[in-house]
């Protein structure tokens, strides 16, 4: 499936999972995605360029997931982009509490590639 395209911005400090999703996303070329080490980096990135897209994970080295999305929200230019947590943490008070805090969806590690595929196709269409 072709999306229109978009620019993403992917908050993670691990580096195996940044490649994972760099990977993912040569998958489709008329995306962009850009990559925060820690939600200091991705809040400033964020600011600099705002994209269409956010996925955070939730753990951080400097903050939580829930504490950079409500400083992200915090920007008028970054209010109305969606936010989607990339996490290991699974746990149904982790993605209720996520859910509550204004993130559109939550993918648990390891992703189920082909589902967030069809979800970026649809949110970057």
């Amino acid at each position: 499936a072709a999306a229109a395209g978009g620019d993403v911005l992917y908050i993670e400090d691990n580096p195996v999972n940044a490649l994972l999703m760099q990977t993912l996303f040569q998958m489709r070329p008329q995306w962009r995605l850009r990559v925060a080490a820690d939600g200091a980096g991705g809040l400033a990135e964020a600011l600099r360029a705002p994209p269409r897209l956010l996925l955070v994970d939730m753990h951080l080295p400097d903050m939580n997931g829930i504490e950079l999305l409500s400083r992200l929200r915090a920007h008028a230019t970054l209010r109305e982009v969606p936010a989607i947590v990339v996490s290991a943490a699974a746990m149904s008070a982790d993605i209720e509490r996520a859910q509550a805090a204004g993130f559109a969806a939550y993918w648990t590690k390891p992703l189920d590639l082909q589902k967030m595929l069809g979800e970026l196709d649809r949110l970057l269409a």
